[in-house]
């Protein structure tokens, strides 16, 4: 690529005569009248370019000068008074309505988001971690990004054409970190967050997603944040979910796994709602346990040992989700390699609650759990 040798010439022209970092950047990166657009026409040419270290350098110009005429004071053009980004037509609306709400206009608004974003991120590699997140998430947020392989992978890949570097757990440990800095707080009112809602069928692979972190967990020393930001570590838990719970996806898994985070957060609702505890008895020997006097409708579960509580669960089915445990462990309960069945063999009590919906049972459970400290349940903080 000839035009490259003196892009880099060029551009420390432009960064010597350029008032602010704002007018440099339009300069260089303007899709239309800037350097790199003049030099190079064609859209082939132009990603070719951005992936080679002369492009790095100019963002270094970029920041530099940044560095000189302030972030704040430096963003406002004073050579052009203009400021060309493409947005899509989504973003364009919501930047509209926002800035007709609040009353300024919309140059106002951009210019104080961008402002308030550059302040953070100036200096560090946020910046580039979070315009990959934009560029792949396909209105998600980040821990669905993560969670998902095929996004991860994208975002990855996008990551290192930025050219970050560090594994790629290091890279969505940063993002995952930056969702809880808060750094992505004022970016949020740029771009909306589609949801993403598992749906009923959660109950079916749900318990098997919890069973195969607190395995992780205990095998490795880990929380469940690096379980599924490391690649590795979530291709194990994958693993481990389905041989509990086979025929769902990775991504339901790891987000079924997600979801354990906020499981101990009750509302005063819930908490009113709850009424008295149910009892779990009489328990009975699972290898023994006639599943035609299980009842098939809602309720809670507890395996336990002659020594300590195991795991305690909630489900929409009592019976089918026992005949779910049978099918993977020898009709033990849990499969030898998650819990030592030969030595400890497993008793559960079961408390029949037809008709109670999720919300509720989640509730009962997480208190439950409080008291009876299952080993293979994760760690909720009633709260």
């Amino acid at each position: 690529m000839d035009e490259s040798k003196g892009i880099l010439r060029k551009a420390r022209e432009l960064a010597g005569s350029c008032h602010t970092w704002a007018d440099l950047s339009n300069s260089l990166f303007d899709p239309i009248e800037g350097l790199i657009a003049k030099t190079f026409r064609h859209t082939e040419e132009r990603a070719a370019f951005r992936k080679t270290e002369v492009y790095n350098e100019l963002h270094k110009l970029v920041e530099q000068k940044m560095e000189s005429t302030g972030v704040v004071s430096g963003g406002t053009p004073k050579k052009s008074g203009k400021f060309v980004v493409r947005l899509p037509r989504s973003l364009h609306m919501a930047l509209e309505n926002e800035a007709k709400t609040e009353g300024i206009s919309l140059n106002q608004l951009v210019v104080a988001k961008l402002a308030v974003q550059l302040e953070q991120m100036a200096g560090g590699p946020l910046a580039r971690i979070m315009q990959a997140f934009v560029e792949v998430r396909t209105g998600y947020s980040p821990d669905r990004v993560i969670a998902d392989p095929e996004l991860d992978r994208r975002f990855i890949r996008r990551c290192r054409e930025l050219g970050l570097s560090g594994t790629d757990y290091d890279l969505n440990w940063k993002l995952m970190n930056a969702r809880k800095a808060s750094e992505l707080l004022n970016l949020s009112a740029l771009i909306k967050t589609k949801p993403f809602i598992l749906g009923k069928k959660t109950d079916e692979f749900e318990y098997a997603s919890e069973l195969a972190v607190r395995f992780l967990q205990e095998a490795q020393n880990v929380s469940l944040d690096q379980v599924i930001c490391d690649p590795d570590l979530a291709s194990q838990f994958d693993a481990y979910a389905s041989r509990l719970a086979p025929g769902f996806s990775p991504l339901e898994y790891r987000w079924a796994a997600f979801g354990l985070r906020k499981g101990g957060r009750l509302g005063e609702k819930q908490k009113q709602e709850m009424g008295a505890l149910p009892d779990l008895g009489p328990f009975k020997n699972v290898s023994s346990m006639r599943l035609k006097s299980v009842p098939e409708n809602e309720g809670i579960y507890l395996f336990r040992s002659s020594k300590e509580a195991v795991f305690l669960g909630q489900t929409d089915n009592l019976r089918h989700r026992l005949e779910r445990h049978l099918a993977v462990s020898d009709s033990k309960g849990l499969p030898e390699w998650l819990w030592d069945v030969k030595n400890n063999p497993l008793l559960v009590g079961i408390a029949s609650l037809p008709g109670t919906g999720r919300s509720k049972r989640r509730a009962i459970e997480v208190v439950l759990a409080k008291q009876f400290r299952p080993v293979l349940n994760f760690v909720r903080l009633v709260a």
